[in-house]
């Protein structure tokens, strides 16, 4: 886990990767000319993306909705909102979340997984107040991690061309339609509404967590001054995507 922290960290952090590209094309160049043809020509070519132009369109695209609109909603929210509020906020949502990874982990036969899933989710409510409180990670409980994306890897199923959502951004065409899946699995998973608190997927409950989830990502569209930084999200989110299914089969 610490492993797919590391590399999501370095992912959402595009600004020093791109640095250090930038200090290695340029090592490269005083070196010889042709090992700077060759690592741009095998990067932009490592991932399949057939949907290039339109990808690209998307990609400017939620830039402009980042500047204009969602970066000054998030930067607001983090104002006014004080830090013990903001985190405990982001706790409630992550043990939310881990009721997916239990569908999943059990979508794929993976029982122990689930059941410890299902723990931590449990420990976490009982304890940690509804999940405000991570008291699973305090007492050492692993957090495992599926979605339905991983679950159609598990069987066979190839991730097809790289897409760029709205407002989503970087995915592939199956991990899209797992995406949708996974919507639908938190709606039937939600304890809350069941037990007639409140609805986790009502629309108060979504700004709030595509606000939250916005703050917790350390990335920001054309923040590297680079004219490869679509090709170094695409490279760099393919590996990344690369390490969670290779960490869901262990």
């Amino acid at each position: 886990m610490k492993i797919k922290k590391l590399l999501l960290l370095s992912i959402l952090s595009l600004s020093l990767v791109s640095c250090a590209n930038t200090d290695e094309v340029k090592t490269a160049n005083i070196e010889t000319n042709d090992v700077v043809v060759t690592t741009e020509k095998n990067f932009m070519a490592d991932e399949y993306d057939p949907w290039e132009p339109f990808n690209k369109r998307m990609y400017y695209f939620n830039y402009q909705i980042e500047r204009l609109v969602i970066t000054p909603i998030v930067n607001t929210y983090k104002f006014i909102t004080p830090d013990f509020v903001e985190n405990r906020i982001s706790s409630f949502f992550k043990n939310a979340k881990v009721l997916n990874t239990m569908a999943n982990s059990a979508f794929q036969l993976k029982g122990r997984k689930s059941m410890r899933a299902l723990g931590r989710f449990t420990m976490n409510t009982v304890l940690g107040l509804g999940g405000l409180f991570d008291v699973a990670s305090k007492m050492g409980m692993p957090k495992p991690y599926e979605d339905f994306g991983l679950t159609l890897a598990h069987y066979g199923v190839g991730r097809g061309p790289y897409l760029v959502l709205p407002l989503l951004g970087p995915t592939y065409l199956r991990d899209a339609f797992g995406t949708g899946v996974d919507s639908a699995i938190a709606g039937q998973t939600d304890i809350y509404n069941k037990m007639e608190l409140f609805s986790t997927s009502s629309a108060p409950i979504t700004a709030l967590r595509g606000i939250d989830m916005r703050k917790n990502i350390d990335f920001h569209y054309y923040q590297t001054n680079s004219p490869f930084e679509y090709e170094y999200v695409r490279y760099l989110y393919g590996k990344y995507r690369g390490i969670q299914e290779a960490a869901s089969e262990k």
